[in-house]
């Protein structure tokens, strides 16, 4: 409570604050003025409203919190005298000091209140002599009123510094009027320390330097017995470790790195980039492993049962939403981990989008980063990993902590937040102990783990689908079964030759047959060839040799029941696709083989007579025969049933047709 030009007033955030009244109330009372504003806010200056103009309601409020508001705002004989001056705060406000910073928040309001109430009392005793002396009396004792009434002043409201001796204020009132606002600033502010400016050649400050970033982290007490020795030898000025403080503060930035290290100076000095995540789906996919903060009791080799181990989960992170789009779980982080995390994130698409997707840019972390490199440019078209030792350019770490939070604090066997977190953020370690025989084993712990990840994917799981909509097709790099198998296949660990009833291989213990429609296959009869499959789909394949310079998809071959009563749908569909691929093939090898005939009837038909032998030799008809036809009356005599062919399985199925070229 308050007086202002004679209006007993109320400060407008005292009435929020105090809950006399809503901050929404206020608002609509004042825009409606029903109650009256005498004074608006502003910097250091407070609203006022007038009393009598509020609502009874909210009077009575007022008087439950104060008593006697009459009373309350006893008048100050000098607050009317106080007056706002826009000058003195921009001076105050925009003051730099000697090396360079701006004046502390406290310290502008303290000189602004000193500034303020010298200038009100300069008015009060202006007007005082005034008025004594038009009544023919003397100006006695003013400076004593004065100092008294700025005593009383409400420092909260006016939170000034002044002097309560009247000879000791007058004294700082006459400096203010010759020096200005400037006066009021402490010497501190406006030159360096004394304690600093023993420290002022480039030898000294190299040596406070040196000093001040040891990596051994030294503090105060010991850079000043260490510097004063070599102080001494130089005939230096000594220092105190007030002194070693003020240039702890001045050198920081140059000193950081080499007293905290250089992962500890990108996170907290250098300048961060600002980023915005993509607004579609396929587009930036981050990745690195956890260790999730969930415990699990595991018996050691001796029988001992332990219960501080934890799982490590890798999560390939969609960050259009933050969407879990790939995940593996494992005792520790390793390369196989990793692959498999990417493996389920090509399989996830294929479960969420109809066919399997690969990602525009992928980051990583550098752990094994050559070994995976390869795999990460199958997974994408732009590789970037993260900078060693920089957590801040790794974008999925903040959502390790909301995982944890999230889901992984509300358990029994949470661990913690990390041990560098605060003490009073982790879990109460009587408790752990207590409940330790409750942690579930190994195998519970990942079923733990996993249903996390998957109830996160349910959640966005539609948010994510809907972001894949808005995803333009050429950010939509689908990942054909040759490239995932490429990427994520396992060997058999045997080689293989392909026969005319397909490719025969052992796949962890089981006998499986696989064929290739593609034609370019069967023209590599001799090569061996390594066989690469995926664990979870079994159906494809893919056929590469040694070094891998010729791939081919394979599918799992199609078992044809032998009885035709035995057929089922899509049978003879399969049948009738082998069937195509033979006739094609026979076509194929007709024009191949006839034109190498051609060639070589050219070459041996010159006339030359060395190549008699040859040419009689070599020239033979599609059985085999010479062109003289000297046996075909042998051959009618010995064969004379017509061959006929009616097999209905497609593997031994040919044509005639193919033996008269053969």
């Amino acid at each position: 409570m308050e007086y202002y030009n004679n209006i007993l007033c109320v400060e407008a955030k005292w009435l929020m604050d105090s809950g006399v009244m809503s901050r929404e109330n206020y608002k609509k009372l004042s825009c409606r003025q029903d109650i009256r504003v005498v004074r608006r806010g502003c910097r250091n200056t407070p609203a006022l409203v007038d009393y009598e103009s509020l609502p009874e309601r909210f009077k009575s409020k007022v008087r439950d919190i104060v008593g006697d508001v009459y009373k309350a705002a006893g008048r100050n004989d000098l607050e009317p005298y106080i007056e706002a001056s826009a000058e003195a705060a921009a001076y105050f406000e925009h003051y730099r000091t000697a090396d360079g910073k701006f004046l502390p928040e406290e310290r502008r309001r303290e000189y602004y209140a000193d500034a303020m109430v010298l200038d009100a009392c300069g008015r009060y005793i202006a007007e005082r002599k005034g008025k004594r002396r038009a009544m023919g009396g003397r100006a006695k004792r003013l400076w004593e009123e004065v100092a008294m009434a700025a005593q009383d002043l409400d420092r909260q409201k006016h939170p000034h510094d002044l002097p309560a001796n009247a000879r000791s204020l007058e004294r700082k009132h006459r400096l203010y009027k010759e020096e200005g606002l400037e006066s009021l600033i402490h010497k501190a502010y406006r030159t360096e320390s004394k304690n600093a400016l023993k420290v002022e050649s480039e030898q000294q400050r190299s040596m406070m330097a040196m000093l001040v970033s040891d990596p051994r982290n030294l503090d105060n007490e010991q850079v000043a017995q260490l510097y004063n020795t070599m102080a001494k030898a130089m005939q230096w000025p000594t220092i105190c470790a007030s002194t070693v403080g003020v240039w702890r503060d001045k050198l920081d930035n140059v000193v950081y790195a080499r007293r905290r290290g250089g992962s500890a100076y990108r996170n907290n000095k250098a300048m961060q980039v600002k980023r915005s995540a993509p607004e579609t789906a396929l587009t930036y996919w981050t990745m690195d492993g956890w260790d999730a903060e969930l415990m699990y009791q595991s018996k050691d080799k001796n029988g001992a049962t332990t219960y501080h181990h934890r799982l490590t989960a890798v999560i390939v992170l969609d960050t259009c939403c933050k969407y879990p789009v790939g995940y593996a779980i494992g005792d520790h982080e390793t390369p196989e981990l990793i692959k498999a995390a990417l493996r389920n994130a090509a399989r996830h698409t294929e479960e969420l989008f109809g066919q399997m997707y690969r990602t525009m840019q992928l980051q990583s972390d550098n752990y094994a980063i050559s070994k995976m490199t390869p795999l990460y440019a199958q997974m994408s078209q732009y590789v970037t990993p993260a900078s060693a030792g920089n957590a801040k350019a790794k974008i999925i770490e903040p959502w390790f902590r909301y995982f944890n939070k999230k889901y992984c604090q509300t358990q029994w066997n949470w661990s913690g937040f990390g041990i560098t977190s605060k003490k009073s953020l982790q879990p109460n370690g009587d408790f752990l102990n207590k409940y330790k025989h409750e942690f579930p084993d190994l195998e519970g712990a990942y079923r733990q783990l996993e249903s996390m990840i998957l109830a996160e994917r349910a959640e966005l799981r539609e948010k994510y689908m809907e972001m894949f909509d808005h995803t333009p097709d050429d950010r939509k790099m689908v990942m054909s079964a040759q490239d995932y198998l490429r990427a994520f296949g396992e060997r058999t660990g045997q080689k293989n030759l392909m026969q005319g009833s397909g490719l025969k291989v052992t796949i962890e213990g089981r006998k499986m047959t696989y064929d290739c429609f593609d034609p370019e296959f069967r023209r590599y009869a001799s090569t061996r060839w390594s066989v690469l499959y995926d664990p979870a789909d079994r159906s494809k394949a893919l056929a590469v040799n040694d070094d891998e310079t010729l791939q081919f998809l394979l599918e799992e071959k199609y078992v044809q029941p032998m009885a035709l009563a035995d057929r089922t749908d899509g049978d003879y569909e399969q049948l009738q696709r082998v069937r195509d691929f033979n006739a094609r093939e026979d076509e194929r090898i007709k024009r191949e083989i006839g034109a190498y005939q051609e060639t070589a009837e050219a070459l041996l038909a010159d006339g030359r007579k060395e190549l008699e032998t040859l040419h009689k030799l070599m020239i033979c008809d599609s059985r085999g025969q010479h062109k003289d036809r000297r046996e075909t009356a042998r051959l009618a005599t010995e064969n004379p049933h017509k061959r006929t062919a009616d097999i209905e399985d497609a593997e031994t199925d040919t044509e005639d047709a193919f033996y008269d070229i053969l």
